[in-house]
């Protein structure tokens, strides 16, 4: 007698390449350029850290990125508020257990210590420390066996949706446009700080192609010009599209896009009146697009002969099936106290810090830290800035049917308001976008391979037709039969029996088959 005929197939598996947090310091030594006054007293040292591009090449994972030093500092003699900044580039190279097929990334900066100090007047130390949370998930095909026969081969089945192999593409590109400031607000003389964020409105697949539109919305701190100026801010709308490459995508697959904005430049010219009221931005942003499309695929998790002692060579895998393109808009509201009596705020603005997501009880929860910072006129007119980190825990998704979930979203601060409480606290909002594929974990042992032993036949009582056993709820027939040598099928046609899983204390008449 030969070998069974094994039927095989191929499925896609995922694989957790890389989990972890690689770090990188920060160290500036800066001198004040020329036009810009003596340093009376640091308000606010920040590092905001962008990653520009990725690359995986063999084991190894390339990344470079810029870290956006930013210095307020109020002016000696005059007091006025000023602002220094300069881009730090940084690269790392991290290295990977294994080589990728077909790998997908995610990195996910934050800046998680800074620390400025006036050396003398013209000159600052800067300090501060930058994690990147890298993720790095291979897909890979896996030949695995489906069913066969021959040698009393019997094989327990299993439909399984799961994603076929993922589509990734990115593209960088720059949004020219002049932004005015209008008649109500005064000329601008310095830029203080920005935030900017690109949501989504579109995304529609084409032949190997994804063509995304969003809303760039852009909130501008600026000091204007004259003396004593407060700050001001404003926001601004620019509809934007993107056509992003993704070869061999289909068009019934999902898409989640993402937009990152990598740099912002502003170049303030004159109007008519002769004022700067015109600024010429320069946005850089990097498009990221995920597509996915989910398969049903049938493949056999256990095997047995009932002729042969068999040798079954097997191996734990996972695959993934998307649940859904999570892209979710909550709020938050806190309650800060001040360090000082206040009499205005100038604005308001949040970060999200180290973030985690849990599931419990059919529930998706993500945690993490609001790091607010607010730039304050006092009670005796001088500005100051202050920062808080408020813990906060936010309700995504409910009713999850998934024992374990792939899930790294990306978290966006899209506005930040206040309402002034008392001279000591503010009541901050914050509106959070918590957007990514939702992944359900699938894990099950892949037979790749069935031999069986001819020379070791089961043992087997040529005048026994039919046996006896008394089962308990919750057994399993396919468990039951393969302990007898017999077939399930067998067992479930004997005893009239639908369900492969016992629902109550039952007596079974096994059949035992030849072949």
């Amino acid at each position: 007698m030969s070998q069974p005929e094994l039927v095989r197939d191929s499925i896609c598996v995922a694989e957790m390449i890389l989990d972890s947090t690689v770090e990188q310091s920060v160290e500036l030594d800066y001198f004040l350029p020329d036009y810009f006054p003596n340093i009376f007293k640091l308000l606010k040292t920040s590092v905001t850290p962008v990653i520009q591009s990725q690359k995986i090449g063999g084991n190894q994972l390339a990344l470079d990125g810029s870290a956006a030093v930013r210095v307020l500092y109020l002016a000696e003699d005059t007091g006025q508020i000023c602002c220094v900044t300069q881009n730090i580039p940084f690269s790392k190279t991290v290295e990977l257990p294994a080589e990728c097929q077909n790998p997908t990334v995610q990195i996910l900066p934050r800046c998680y210590f800074v620390s400025g100090r006036a050396v003398n007047q013209r000159r600052l130390d800067i300090r501060g420390g930058i994690s990147c949370k890298v993720r790095v998930c291979d897909q890979r095909e896996q030949q695995v066996v489906t069913g066969g026969s021959g040698g009393g081969m019997q094989f327990r089945q299993r439909r399984l949706s799961a994603c076929s192999i993922r589509k990734n593409g990115q593209k960088s590109f720059v949004v020219s446009e002049d932004l005015d400031l209008g008649g109500t607000k005064p000329p601008f003389a310095s830029l203080l700080g920005y935030a900017a964020n690109a949501v989504p409105t579109e995304v529609k697949l084409i032949a190997n192609k994804a063509i995304c539109k969003a809303e760039l919305s852009i909130h501008l701190f600026y000091l204007p010009e004259g003396e004593n100026a407060r700050p001001e801010t404003m926001e601004y709308s620019i509809p934007i599209s993107q056509i992003a490459d993704l070869p061999g995508v289909e068009e019934d697959a999902s898409c989640a896009a993402r937009f990152c904005v990598t740099g912002l430049t502003i170049e303030p010219r004159a109007d008519e009146t002769g004022e700067s009221r015109v600024l010429n931005a320069e946005i850089t942003l990097t498009l990221t697009c995920t597509a996915d499309k989910n398969e049903d695929v049938i493949l056999a998790d256990d095997a047995y002969s009932t002729l042969f002692e068999t040798s079954i060579t097997s191996r734990p895998v996972a695959a993934e099936r998307l649940l859904q393109d999570a892209d979710l808009t909550v709020t938050t509201r806190s309650t800060v106290d001040t360090p000082a009596p206040i009499s205005a705020v100038c604005d308001v603005w949040a970060s999200f810090g180290e973030y985690s997501t849990r599931l419990e009880e059919g529930v998706l929860s993500l945690s993490g830290n609001l790091e607010i910072t607010a730039f304050c006129i006092g009670t005796d007119g001088s500005p100051f800035v202050f920062d808080k980190t408020i813990p906060v825990e936010l309700r995504l998704l409910t009713g999850v049917e998934a024992e374990e979930l792939s899930f790294l979203p990306a978290v966006e601060i899209l506005s930040c308001g206040y309402a002034i409480l008392s001279e000591n606290s503010l009541e901050v909002r914050a509106e959070l976008r918590v957007s990514g594929p939702v992944y359900e974990k699938c894990r099950f042992p892949a037979i790749l391979d069935i031999a069986v032993n001819e020379e070791a036949p089961r043992a087997r009582d040529a005048l026994c037709a039919l046996r006896i056993c008394y089962a308990e709820a919750g057994d399993s027939v396919w468990d039951i039969a393969k302990s007898y040598s017999t077939s399930m099928a067998a067992v479930l046609e004997e005893n009239s029996l639908e369900a492969e899983r016992l629902d109550a204390r039952t007596m079974l008449l096994i059949p035992l088959i030849d072949g």
